[in-house]
């Protein structure tokens, strides 16, 4: 037995599993029947080493060939085992002439994976425009000015976020048909971000809630991850179903309430420390260079935290928003909805 060839065979088989995107899908064959071959009417027993193994090379090359998504004849599959095993069989095919026919398989795979996903994703558009065009109907349900959709679960009278702050909420995160791909609630960790550092549909959705309020949100896929999805969470053109709760705004203060910035008041006293002094300016050059730093002192004080900056200060860096399903992706999703 070539054993090089038979683990070059399977290692090929178990790459072209990769492209399936199926793996609960039954494997392919040919739909002509064929006699089952003598092998399965005889009565296995796996009572010896030889048979053990025997059977668990079997399982092995199987598990790869139920993965193949294009159509397999097994009694010439299982003709092509013997005549490699049995020393005194001839092949059908030379070892390139193989390798030829395994890529043009690898490429048929291929084509169908994105036939089929382009078919889920148009199959997916139809569903969520069906299920938001019935969904609005419901007296319950509002719409923000971007076209998401939400229902109150818990009413606030708390302050409404702008596009400039930071949140910290709870949600649970999931898709039309309620397979949940983020919880933040079971990770007992609500999330802090900018505003502006989520999906499009999350912006619109928090500029319309209140501090405390919770609410059931749909988002649109246009308003989320669109047609590239976030694979395998989201897939293609994927409305997603949010319940956020909005525990806490952490608002800028207004620019009006700050008080004048420590370097106004450092520039009055540079400008007016040359007059209190008059009798400085008759010293020899090297003079100056003494009195100087007494001088320019106050331009250093404006490094104090001001109470803007201060009041910002409680919320966590935006670095785990961007770790989440929700924050935006440096490459791709992570798992709290987030800007592509």
């Amino acid at each position: 037995m070539n054993l090089t060839r038979f683990a070059s065979t399977a290692f090929a088989c178990t790459i072209l599993a990769a492209c399936s995107g199926n793996k609960d899908a039954a494997p392919v064959t040919d739909p002509t029947p064929t006699p089952a071959p003598a092998s399965q009417e005889q009565k296995i027993s796996l009572e010896n080493p030889v048979d053990r193994y025997s059977y668990a090379l079997g399982m092995d090359l199987g598990k790869a060939i139920a993965n193949i998504t294009v159509p397999i004849k097994m009694d010439v599959l299982i003709a092509a085992i013997n005549d490699q095993v049995d020393s005194t069989r001839t092949p059908l095919m030379s070892d390139s002439v193989s390798e030829s026919a395994l890529q043009d398989m690898l490429l048929q795979m291929q084509q169908k994976k994105e036939a089929d996903e382009a078919a889920a994703a148009r199959k997916s558009l139809e569903e969520q425009a069906q299920f938001l065009a019935k969904n609005v109907l419901d007296s319950t349900v509002k719409t923000t000015p971007k076209g998401v959709q939400y229902k109150v679960l818990k009413d606030a009278k708390g302050i409404s976020p702008k596009a400039s702050d930071k949140v910290k909420v709870h949600y649970v995160g999931a898709l039309l048909n309620g397979t949940e791909f983020d919880n933040s609630v079971k990770r007992g960790e609500p999330l802090e971000f900018p505003v502006s550092a989520v999906i499009e549909g999350w912006q619109d959705l928090l500029l319309v809630m209140q501090e405390g309020m919770k609410v059931k949100a749909w988002i649109p896929s246009a308003l989320a991850y669109g047609e590239a999805g976030v694979p395998p969470m989201i897939p293609a053109n994927s409305l997603l179903v949010f319940e956020v709760e909005l525990l806490k705004v952490f608002a800028e203060a207004p620019v009006d309430a700050a008080p004048a910035p420590a370097s106004d008041s450092a520039a009055v006293n540079a400008a007016s420390a040359p007059a209190a002094q008059p009798a400085e300016a008759a010293q020899p050059a090297a003079q100056p260079a003494t009195a100087a730093p007494a001088e320019v002192k106050p331009a250093a004080e404006p490094a104090k935290a001001t109470p803007a900056e201060a009041k910002a200060a409680p919320a966590k860096p935006a670095a785990k928003a961007d770790a989440k399903p929700a924050a935006k992706p440096a490459t791709q999703p992570a798992a709290a909805p987030a800007k592509k």
